[in-house]
């Protein structure tokens, strides 16, 4: 018998972490892989739609994958916990002020490294508001982090470190986007895989952080992984002899961001197992971990 608790919307039950069992983040995987490979690979082959209609329809898959899970573990009730997962508006001034001032200032830490010429930095400014609601209802936000960090982190961090979780979060969400990289006309098409998996990995890491720090709440991965892509657009990375020597700076930056933040935090992310936070909650974490539950 699973329960919520309280307003967080977290379990108390002893049963909980069933959620969390390899069978079900194995059905997650796959539904999230099979149904933005096949719409991606579908349309792009054998349909004349535009490039972005393509990769927006096959965005949706880890969302999709996340509603899926729930409902298949906890019925409408776990669809209804994620849904108020993401609505959670009120959290610390911190967990606002990371995705709207850290992560332009490391863009534009990038930008500076890249180039100090003096030209525009913010292409087209009068568009950021547009961009911003674009980004999270059609730029990857809605689409994927029901999934993400709505199931998968929390999943991976019942069995793994918070540090390990997030890297290998970091590496499934970078292979999610495989196909991307061999669609003409996509953001990824011009990118270096591998600068892009390493930038996707660091970022990972620093939105486990302001995960974890607003206690789980979704709506703070929501505005971390919009703000990321609004800036990403609207900060010009000028390639240099074909090869995008800007992304490679705002990797080496975000990733410098995120060795801080490993070090500050000691590794843990300001992970806490619900035991932790919720005094009555079992302590099953550690079970989990050794494989016994």
């Amino acid at each position: 018998m699973l329960f919520f608790l309280s307003n967080n919307g977290y379990y108390i039950a002893e049963g909980v972490l069933i959620m969390y069992k390899n069978k079900y983040i194995n059905f997650f995987l796959l539904v999230s892989f099979g149904y933005s490979w096949f719409i991606w690979g579908s349309l792009y082959w054998w349909t004349d739609l535009p490039i972005m209609a393509i990769v927006i329809l096959g965005a949706f898959g880890p969302s999709i994958a996340g509603f899926l899970t729930m409902y298949r573990l906890r019925g409408g009730v776990g669809v209804t916990h994620l849904l108020r997962k993401s609505i959670q508006f009120q959290m610390s001034w911190k967990a606002y002020a990371i995705p709207f001032l850290l992560v332009p200032f490391l863009f534009l830490v990038a930008y500076w490294w890249t180039d100090r010429s003096g030209a525009l930095l913010v292409r087209e400014p009068w568009w950021i508001v547009p961009y911003f609601f674009y980004m999270l209802i059609l730029g990857g936000t809605l689409q994927e982090e029901y999934g993400w960090r709505g199931y998968l982190l929390d999943a991976l961090q019942s069995r793994l470190s918070p540090l390990l979780a997030s890297l290998s979060l970091g590496v499934i969400w970078a292979m999610w986007h495989i196909p991307l990289f061999f669609m003409a006309g996509t953001g990824q098409a011009n990118l270096s895989f591998w600068a892009y998996g390493l930038a996707v990995m660091a970022y990972t890491i620093l939105m486990t952080w302001v995960y974890n720090g607003s206690s789980r709440n979704l709506w703070s991965a929501f505005l971390m992984h919009m703000m990321f892509n609004v800036m990403l657009v609207m900060v010009g990375f000028e390639a240099e002899s074909g090869y995008p020597i800007g992304f490679i700076h705002l990797t080496i930056t975000l990733w410098t961001a995120a060795i801080l933040v490993i070090w500050k935090t000691y590794g843990k992310l300001n992970y806490e197992p619900l035991e932790e936070m919720i005094p009555s909650y079992p302590s099953v974490t550690q079970r989990i971990r050794e494989g016994k539950e």
